[in-house]
């Protein structure tokens, strides 16, 4: 504490207090108190933004150790000493150009910002399935602080570079618990742009490899967190574009719209061992009451319209895990839609008898 109190000494000091906490975490952490006690006086100190961080990081792995509860409550107290200051900042600075900001001085947010990413980064809790993350509401407190931070300096690209650092490292710090913060900004910044485009007249055709992207970003999805993507309110929109596209004649955005498909609708019925197994599964199955039959409808009519015959497989899956899922559903959806198909072309010729028809219907349905 005394060497902290002294410029010529206190870098030296932050190190050795952080190698400190580094190497007898499990013994410092009923020291935690006292260490948030430096924390809260370091700026007195007149010490370096640097001798900060260390000190902070130091803090922060003893706080991992600690139980949840604590954790919570400890880094709603870190975090404030630096959220105070960044949102006092910003309201003194509502007149004032960003250019007119000098690195390091004590108008640089920055100062704050970096301090929350190091809390951020080296907290790293223990946390097993099924828990909710400790850092998960203290997250959530700073997201709005974080946002306004990025509004007010969103012209100057030294301390936008330095907010995104930090909100990388807060979702990292929560991970799945990210969820409901991220999913605004997916939609806003990735969804309505890809939806605009891909509605435009031609707008699948003309973009082919927007059409590949999203869907398997939206595989990944499906892989990783189903239930979030099924409970996410743009994922009826998702699957109406993918019906819509089931049609497009490219190798690599059918494949991927297709297996987008097949995993969506395969996530009611694997992995029943698992805790969200009836969630999941209720889900899908709302979402294909209300699409199965436009579903199968797209299917069956780019099977026979629109698709070479190297694509009609992916195609074919999709149907096989409907069948596999809701067999008599798929059976009625199916019938429906080649009761209307044309039987006759332009010129009054003979395209597919009733027998035929039937025929299918029984291969693909037995």
């Amino acid at each position: 504490m005394n060497g902290l109190q002294q410029p010529q000494l206190a870098s030296a000091a932050a190190i050795s207090l952080q190698n400190i906490c580094s190497q007898c975490s499990e013994h410092m952490t009923s020291h935690f108190s006292g260490l948030l006690q430096i924390v809260q006086a370091v700026d007195s100190f007149n010490v370096p933004n640097d001798v900060a961080i260390r000190l902070l990081k130091g803090t922060v792995v003893i706080l991992s150790r600690m139980a949840h509860d604590k954790i919570t409550e400890g880094l709603q107290q870190l975090c404030a000493l630096q959220v105070s200051p960044l949102s006092k900042l910003m309201d003194e600075e509502k007149e004032v150009s960003t250019s007119k900001i000098i690195a390091g001085s004590k108008d640089d947010p920055t100062n704050w910002i970096d301090r929350l990413a190091i809390i951020f980064r080296h907290t790293n809790p223990t946390v097993t399935n099924g828990q909710t993350h400790p850092c998960q509401p203290v997250v959530t407190e700073v997201w709005p602080i974080l946002s306004r931070t990025c509004d007010r300096y969103q012209s100057d690209v030294r301390i936008i570079e330095r907010c995104c650092r930090c909100i990388r490292f807060a979702v990292r710090c929560v991970g799945k618990g990210s969820v409901t913060l991220l999913t605004p900004l997916v939609m806003q910044a990735f969804c309505v742009p890809a939806f605009k485009q891909l509605e435009e007249h031609n707008g699948l055709k003309n973009h082919p490899d927007t059409v590949d992207d999203f869907f398997r970003l939206c595989l990944r999805f499906t892989q990783r967190t189903p239930v979030a993507l099924l409970q996410c309110p743009v994922m009826k929109p998702v699957l109406c574009c993918a019906i819509a596209a089931c049609s497009l004649d490219h190798r690599e955005a059918n494949a991927s719209v297709t297996k987008f498909l097949s995993e969506l609708i395969k996530t009611a019925s694997v992995k029943e061992d698992k805790d969200d197994f009836e969630t999941r599964r209720s889900l899908v199955e709302a979402l294909l009451r209300e699409q199965g039959q436009l579903l199968v409808t797209a299917l069956i009519n780019a099977c026979i319209f629109s698709l070479p015959s190297y694509l009609l497989a992916d195609s074919a899956e999709v149907i096989f895990a409907l069948m596999l899922l809701d067999r008599p559903a798929v059976c009625k959806w199916l019938e429906v839609t080649l009761k209307g198909l044309p039987t006759e072309n332009s010129g009054g010729a003979v395209t597919a008898t009733h027998k035929q028809l039937t025929d299918f219907h029984k291969a693909v349905t037995r």
